[in-house]
């Protein structure tokens, strides 16, 4: 878990089409397909969320932007093919495969 993917904003990549979420949402359970759904600016703020949330878990505040795109990239082509899994879900996986 060490290596848990930072997500930034380029998560926003996994799509912007129609309706977005509620204001109000359970991290845990917002699934690829609910990114792809939602607009641009409230993909990034989920990607923000999810940054903070896994490097706030490793006790690690710096970013690395490059890296973080890649791994957004890839999370965004976990989720073309697994719209159902959750975001959690596609994160880890990605985390494990390293």
């Amino acid at each position: 878990m060490k290596h848990f993917l930072p997500v930034v904003l380029p998560i926003a990549l996994i799509g912007s089409l129609g309706h977005g979420l509620a204001s109000e949402v359970d991290m845990s359970k917002v699934t690829c397909k609910d990114i792809g759904a939602m607009s641009a600016s409230k993909a990034v703020a989920v990607a923000m969320w999810m940054n903070g949330y896994v490097h706030g878990k490793q006790g690690n505040p710096k970013v690395d932007g490059d890296q973080a795109e890649a791994n957004a990239a890839k999370v965004a082509a976990y989720c073309r093919k697994n719209a159902h899994a959750t975001l959690a879900t596609a994160v880890e996986a990605l985390a494990n495969q390293q």
